[in-house]
């Protein structure tokens, strides 16, 4: 009897100290962790953010305002790039608009993942580390930004058209949409691809620019409008004269135009910069218009109407022209960056409560709506999850949102951790025949799977056959790029002609459509790098002919095998806006690893690097990857490993009828948020057998 009973006991001991050592190694690998991090910054505030419009906001960016009375920026890296923002132990994205220091002034935008409705929210900010890099993120505050840093518009992210004289310049960091010729019908524009819903603001810095004689300068236009072809739905905000002292607002909804002159003055002299904020939103029911300068709302632009207001998605546009009656009437606008943002009638107000050493920072700092554990609803319509709190530390908001999301399926936190977003927003997908798929449903899975770009292999036989399937596209905000000659050896006998005439072919389309291509890739073939043959053509040529006469309206990309002559991208580079490389077939290794794919690619990556181009690795479904999980991970390492890399554009697939086989994901060992949940199984387990005994005992 004593022997069964001490045996009890000794299991019963055994199993609780399992549980108060699995428990507490759970705890104190938290705790020590966030020690650490908390220990590398010397100064901490306390935000409180209070929604004022009685609505529940998902990923919405507030404005944090530092001066003199409320910050010591002496106290800070001279360009601010030690601030922190976080909710909890969740790390919050932000972007520093302005930062004046020697006047001590700056706005900071920080995007919150969720706002409770009349409800305060407490954030953190800390700084003072003098070893902390930038982290500050247009692209991951905002729903859409461009800094045009590069010395292109990006295609991927734009349409640019232009008539007359007009055109569309970057460089230096600066676009320029203008009509610099001394013609009476100069226009340029550019629009983007992807669409806002109502409850967007559309936010421009940029400057009037005068080159002709005519001192009034061009006309200036910003705003949000449906299609381009059709203009069934807009909301333009236009400027005229010197230092834009006209200014007028018109709305179009199905055709219905309403027209409001002269309701205010710009009044900033030429070659000034500010900042033009255009608001579309809805507010008791109604939808209405805002105009903001340099972030100041300008009541006598405000305007309501569910008549002449639209509440359908919409693209944003800039767009310069000269007057119909003057001939020198040149110039253009400047454009810093442009960002688009959530936006409600009545917004969030901000408040910094006080200061704190970082060692004395409160539990308090975690938001009292528990927003930290909340994710936000993604533009897709993904739904909600909650995040548990013991594996929310160290992730950034963006961990949260990578694009290849289901909302079909809930995800568990290894693999939400796992699949950030990566910094690059391309993400495209090789299509074949696009009518057998239900279309619906097709954009649908690519909408929800976060592919912006289908890569769609055309038959010059019957272009025309696509025109439906790429104005249906266009309208869900995806780009379409026609791949051509996937079968073709250009540089073969008879091949010649063959690929001329394909190419010419679609840019016949493309002028001629109403609903053009977005961009042309040309497939170079595996042997492409040979001396032509007799009536054959060869590739550089073949590029040089597509650049010439896509005349900047479309971009022109190469599809390169793994096995070419490395050396050969620079004399295509000239010709092309990007290259994609083709991370497959493997021969000794599959190619479906961040490892292995970049090892593959490295030469290629390094000469693309070289002549200043960029690319997009396009992996194969057939390389053995398991799921479409396993794809996304591949995706985000990818991400992570070129995440420096201005040369990295992003990642496709090969292909759509493939990959669509796949299941959703890997079925893995879930995470659960207890603890020490596995130990805690075992415990359960020897209790179980204590029972038992005990059982046996009676």
């Amino acid at each position: 009897m004593i022997t069964k009973r001490s045996t009890a006991y000794v299991i019963f001991s055994v199993f609780l100290i399992f549980l108060l050592t699995g428990c507490a190694l759970a705890a104190t690998g938290d705790t020590s962790d966030l020690s650490t991090k908390d220990n590398s910054w010397n100064y901490s505030k306390e935000i409180l953010i209070t929604e004022n419009a009685g609505k529940d906001l998902q990923g919405y960016p507030v404005a944090v305002v530092l001066n003199s009375s409320n910050f010591n920026f002496s106290e800070t890296i001279n360009d601010g790039s030690d601030l922190r923002f976080s909710s909890g132990d969740r790390t919050l994205n932000y972007w520093i608009e302005t930062w004046d220091p020697e006047n001590e002034d700056a706005l900071i935008w920080v995007r919150l993942p969720s706002l409770s409705a009349n409800q305060t929210t407490k954030i953190l900010m800390k700084y003072g580390n003098p070893g902390a890099e930038a982290v500050s993120s247009g692209e991951k505050t905002f729903d859409f930004f461009d800094d045009f840093e590069s010395n292109y518009l990006n295609e991927l992210d734009w349409n640019a058209e232009s008539s007359g004289g007009g055109l569309v310049e970057v460089k230096n960091g600066i676009c320029n949409v203008s009509a610099p010729k001394v013609h009476a019908y100069d226009s340029s524009m550019i629009y983007s691809k992807k669409s806002f819903e109502i409850n967007s603001m559309f936010v421009a810095k940029r400057m009037k620019v005068t080159t002709g004689t005519d001192n009034r300068g061009p006309v200036l236009q910003q705003g949000f409008i449906d299609q381009i072809d059709s203009k069934k739905n807009e909301i333009k905000h236009e400027t005229e004269l010197a230092n834009e002292s006209r200014v007028d607002l018109e709305t179009i909804y199905r055709k219905q135009k309403k027209n409001l002159y002269d309701l205010t003055n710009v009044n900033v002299p030429e070659g000034e910069w500010y900042v033009s904020g255009l608001a579309w939103y809805e507010e008791n029911n109604t939808r209405k218009i805002s105009w903001f300068k340099n972030g100041v709302r300008d009541p006598r632009m405000d305007f309501a109407s569910n008549d002449s207001v639209t509440n359908f998605p919409m693209h944003v546009f800039l767009y310069a022209a000269s007057y119909k009656d003057a001939s020198k009437n040149t110039g253009y606008m400047a454009v810093d960056y442009v960002l688009v943002r959530k936006f409600v009638g009545t917004e969030p107000t901000v408040k910094i409560i006080s200061d704190q050493e970082e060692g004395k920072v409160s539990s308090g700092s975690v938001s009292e709506n528990n927003s930290e554990n909340s994710l936000e609803d993604d533009s897709e319509g993904t739904s909600e999850q909650s995040i548990s709190e013991n594996n929310s530390e160290n992730v950034s908001e963006d961990d949260f949102e990578y694009s290849f999301k289901n909302s079909s399926e809930n995800i568990s936190e290894t693999q939400t951790a796992a699949g950030s977003k990566p910094n690059s927003e391309t993400f495209g997908i090789r299509l074949s025949s696009p009518y057998e798929f239900n279309f619906s449903a097709l954009v649908n899975e690519l909408n929800s799977s976060g592919i912006d770009t289908i890569f769609l292999s055309v038959d010059n036989e019957d272009v025309w056959q696509y025109e439906r399937f790429v104005k249906m596209a266009h309208e869900k905000g995806i780009s379409v790029h026609a791949v051509l000659l996937e079968d073709v050896n250009c540089t073969k006998k008879g091949a010649g002609n063959l690929c001329q005439n394909t190419l010419d072919t679609v840019l016949d389309y493309n002028e001629k459509s109403l609903a053009p291509f977005d961009g042309i890739d040309i497939d170079v073939n595996t042997s492409a790098w040979e001396s032509p043959e007799e009536s054959a053509i060869d590739y550089k040529t073949l590029f040089e002919t597509a650049n010439k006469e896509a005349k900047e309206k479309v971009s022109i990309s190469a599809s390169l095998p793994l096995n070419y002559t490395a050396s050969q991208i620079k004399e295509i580079a000239p010709f092309v806006d990007f290259f994609i490389i083709k991370a497959y077939p493997g021969e000794n290794k599959k190619l479906n690893s961040v490892s292995n794919v970049v090892d593959a690619v490295a030469l290629e990556m390094g000469e693309i690097r070289g002549t200043g181009s960029r690319g997009i690795i396009e992996v194969s479904v057939e390389e053995g990857f398991k799921d479409k999980y396993s794809i996304e991970q591949l995706f985000t390492g990818l991400a992570d490993y070129y995440s420096n890399d201005s040369a990295f554009l992003g990642a496709s697939i090969f292909n759509y009828n493939t990959y669509k086989g796949l299941p959703q994901t890997q079925t893995e060992e879930k995470e659960f948020p207890i603890p020490g949940f596995n130990i805690l199984t075992v415990i359960l387990a020897g209790l179980g057998a204590f029972a038992l005994l005990k059982g046996k005992k009676s």
